[in-house]
């Protein structure tokens, strides 16, 4: 969601960090802290951390599967339950930003539930 918007809310609550666990040192090692279930290979996955680096929540919604990069409506609504599980800052109307932000950015780029990971 490569948007101002996205962005200042983004930054409001969380820092994000990238990581390839392909080529990082240790990243693939993270990776299996972060994420208890296996995300089996798809990518993206992601995970909300607390400040002494504990998962607070992560992409591998209850039945198992990866979120990645949210399209599907059950995606979107995962995602947007983890953003209120981590809330400290954001407002549930910036939440709800954020989540029409994401739907528009999908809309806008093409990216279909189904065909995002």
């Amino acid at each position: 969601m490569a948007s101002k918007d996205a962005t200042a809310l983004i930054t409001k609550e969380f820092v994000t960090v990238k990581i390839d666990t392909d080529r990082g040192v240790s990243a693939k090692d993270l990776e299996l802290r972060l994420i208890d279930k296996d995300p089996q290979g798809s990518l993206p996955w992601f995970a909300f951390l607390d400040a002494d680096g504990k998962c607070l929540i992560n992409s591998v919604s209850p039945d198992g599967g990866n979120i990645g990069h949210p399209a599907k409506p059950d995606e979107v609504a995962y995602f947007k339950s983890m953003l209120r599980t981590v809330k400290k800052h954001l407002t549930d109307n910036e939440i709800n930003l954020l989540i029409q932000l994401l739907e528009a950015f999908n809309k806008a780029n093409g990216i279909q539930p189904g065909n995002t990971h």
